[in-house]
Formats: C-alpha cells, structure tokens, sequence
C-alpha cells in the first residue's frame, strides 16, 4: 500500500497553497511524507567553486521556512521528515525520491505565470517527464477578487470522484498494479474511461463489425480492471467514449465533475526524445483538478 509521499516545496506563496493537500493525503492512508526544499545552485553559479556570499543567509531562511511548514503538516497527522539540500532542483527531486523511496511525488503546477493555467513550472514538467514513480500536479486555481487574482486552494475532496484514463497499451498493463496498489490506500468512487479515438459521432454508430468487435474487447479489458480494483472500491464504473484522447478524458472529467485524474504515461525507458506522452501531458496542462501520473522506470 501506498504510505510516503515527496513534497517538494519552494516556500512561495504557492506553497502555502499546496500544504492544504497534506490533510486530505492524511486522510486516505498516507502516513510519512519527506518535505524537501532545494537550494538552487544556480543562485551562486557566476561565483564557480566559490560559495556565493549569501549562501549562507537563503540556507538560514530556508530552515526556518521548513520549520514553519514541518508545524503546519504534522497537525495533519502526518510523520514528516524535513530535507534542504543543495544542488539542481530537477536532480536533487529525482535523487531524494529514490533515496526515501517515495510512492508518490508531489509537486504544483505553477509556471512563471500563474494566470496561465496551460503553463507549467520547469522543475515540474522536468520531473514529471523523468520521474520513474508516480507524479501528482496540483494546479493553482485563479481567481479575481476585491483585491486582484488570486491563486485559490483546490485540494478539497481530491479523492472524491476519481476518473482513471486507460488506453489498454503494453505500457498500461504495466502501471495498472501501481494503480491497484494505490487503490488499497484511496478506496472512492473510481471512474474507469477509454477513449477510442476517432472523431465523436454521438451515439456510437460503428463503421463496421471489426470496430464493434474492438469496443466489446475493450470493454471486456475495462470490466476486467474494474473486478480488480472492486476487491477494494465499492464503486468502480466503466465507459466508452470516442474522440480526441486528451479532449475526450478532459471533457469528461468536467461531465462527471471528477476532482482528481489518473492517467499513465511513459518512465524513462519510454521517453522519446525527452518527451512525455503527449496525451498525459494535454491532460497534465489543460486540466483545473489535480493529475496523477502513473510513472514506471521499467
């Protein structure tokens, strides 16, 4: 069962945010989480093997910052153990992860604009697209207030109503026990979906018998993954729709008002040309709930 998790937190008003998702995580049987903070070398690289002078001073900041946060995560129930390291964030994540053999890293979404939902911040497109175990993105939800935009805290109800995309590839058979192992810690409402792609016709008016024969097979591979994930969910359905792959799984999360989707996507022996999976990373830019990644270094 899933039990740690990798925060990585940059002590930005966004970080503020994101530590209200601890308290859910809690709630569905995580128990441990590693709070990390990396101090980018990039701030004292014009200095080269020298220690920029203020070194010193941000990693004095930086501890009183997680000693902050330690507070506020631990009134959650969790058990935390706080990490500052000095080095590349990208690096350090992916390092730390396997070092403290998270089941989950968890990260915002935020880019360099967050009124740009589409937009999705370096470090995190970099792990998300190197990592070899699940990754969660949270995005930040604007809003406009009185006082401006604003970047709101959506981490209620994550687990909710969760919208599990599967393409019944080689590579999702094998990040389907990752799924099934995480559904021995989140037991809810669990909404089994394959996209056929193809242009949507309404009201599933197959070309030919061969097309009608791939959909009963495919939904034979849905009911048997649902049979598999009801030994512990008491509520597992399974659908069909067609159309654009990314399109499809985003227009129906917003249908079924799913608050979190969990769709596979390529690990490191599977990446092309340092890319993630196109569909994964549509769904990871254009969707206002958060995404779970299934990652596997396999």
């Amino acid at each position: 069962m899933a039990r740690k998790l990798l925060f990585a937190v940059d002590f930005s008003p966004y970080t503020e945010k994101l530590i209200g998702c601890a308290g859910e995580l809690s709630s569905v049987g995580f128990k441990e989480v590693a709070l990390l903070h990396v101090v980018d070398t990039k701030q004292h690289a014009e200095y080269g093997d020298e220690v920029h002078p203020r070194h010193e001073k941000w990693t004095e900041i930086a501890q009183e910052e997680m000693g902050k946060l330690v507070d506020e995560v631990e009134e959650t129930g969790l058990t935390v153990k706080p990490i500052l390291k000095t080095g590349h964030p990208v690096d350090v994540i992916l390092e730390t992860s396997k070092e403290e053999d998270v089941d989950l890293i968890f990260m915002g979404g935020h880019g360099m604009s967050f009124l740009h939902r589409h937009l999705i911040g370096s470090v995190t497109e970099k792990v998300l697209k190197l990592a070899d175990r699940p990754v969660m993105i949270q995005h930040c939800r604007v809003t406009k207030g009185e006082d401006g935009y604003s970047c709101e805290n959506v981490c209620t109800s994550m687990f909710g109503n969760i919208l599990v995309a599967n393409d019944f590839s080689e590579y999702a058979s094998r990040v389907e026990p990752i799924l099934i192992n995480l559904a021995m810690t989140f037991c809810t409402p669990i909404t089994l979906l394959h996209v056929q792609e193809g242009k949507a016709d309404g009201g599933w008016r197959l070309a030919d018998e061969k097309e009608k024969e791939e959909v009963r097979d495919e939904m034979g591979k849905l009911q048997d993954l649902s049979g598999e994930l009801g030994r512990y969910c008491s509520s597992v359905r399974q659908d069909i729709v067609r159309g654009s792959p990314a399109s499809a799984i985003l227009g129906y999360a917003e249908e079924i008002s799913a608050t979190m989707i969990i769709i596979g996507a390529f690990g490191m022996q599977g990446i092309i040309d340092g890319m993630l999976g196109s569909i994964a990373d549509k769904v990871v830019r254009g969707s206002e709930v958060p995404v779970l990644v299934l990652k596997t270094g396999e």
